[in-house]
């Protein structure tokens, strides 16, 4: 889903294109009304039992996928599967890794949305019962998505390998567009923990609950 780059998208996509019988790749260019808009548009049109998407300047690890479906066919009553992410430069140098260790409903409303959308995986059946992006979100769009899920009693499974990776490079939407973030990240919030009152005691117990994730993770790190 290419909303008309002009990056070279569709000469190298055309490379597949040309191999069938390795990739088969179908591709639309044309304007479209932004990311959550085309995601949900893919959503459509793809026809697997796992559905899963990519963003600019992302890439799976080898053997991601064969790894993914081998544990879905393993665990047939997990919804969500979420690995392991690198940050590289845009030469590919590893700049970090990003390692999780479990999934918390709680953990993801008030730390933040730790799941990495380049490494995590979904069954067909999210939606097919109507669970998709909200084009409200522009820059939170998964956060919002994965939230939902979890309210909706699917289950999530970490799976402790690396499985993609993310170019980090300074343009990327999260860096430039961060005040629009931090407002969708409060509008969530508001909107699913259930926490009444004032904006300031919300904030209160959000930034609580936070900095207890944050002590969590940090301990769980510690132990490995």
């Amino acid at each position: 889903m290419d909303n008309c780059s002009s990056d070279g998208t569709e000469a190298l996509l055309a490379e597949y294109q040309a191999n069938p019988g390795t990739v088969d790749v179908r591709i639309i260019i044309e304007a479209d009304e932004g990311q959550t808009a085309a995601i949900n548009r893919g959503f459509g049109m793809a026809t697997g039992d796992i559905i899963c998407w990519l963003n600019t300047d992302e890439y799976y690890a080898d053997g991601a996928l064969a790894r993914v479906v081998k544990f879905f066919a393993e665990h047939p009553e997990i919804d969500v599967v979420f690995g392991d992410s690198e940050f590289v430069d845009e030469a590919g140098v590893l700049v970090k890794r990003k390692r999780e260790y479990f999934f918390s409903e709680s953990m993801l409303l008030y730390y933040g949305c730790f799941i990495p959308s380049c490494a995590t995986f979904t069954r067909r059946r999210i939606i097919d019962s109507g669970i998709v992006l909200n084009p409200e979100f522009r820059v939170t769009m998964d956060f919002d998505w994965y939230v939902r899920i979890a309210k909706a009693g699917s289950l999530f499974e970490h799976v402790p390998e690396t499985l993609a990776s993310f170019t980090w490079h300074g343009a990327n939407i999260s860096a430039t567009q961060a005040e629009r973030r931090r407002h969708e990240r409060r509008l969530i919030q508001d909107r699913y923990s259930g926490v009444g009152g004032g904006a300031r005691f919300r904030t209160f117990i959000y930034e609580g609950m936070r900095y207890f994730w944050i002590g969590v993770r940090l301990l769980r790190r510690a132990i490995g």
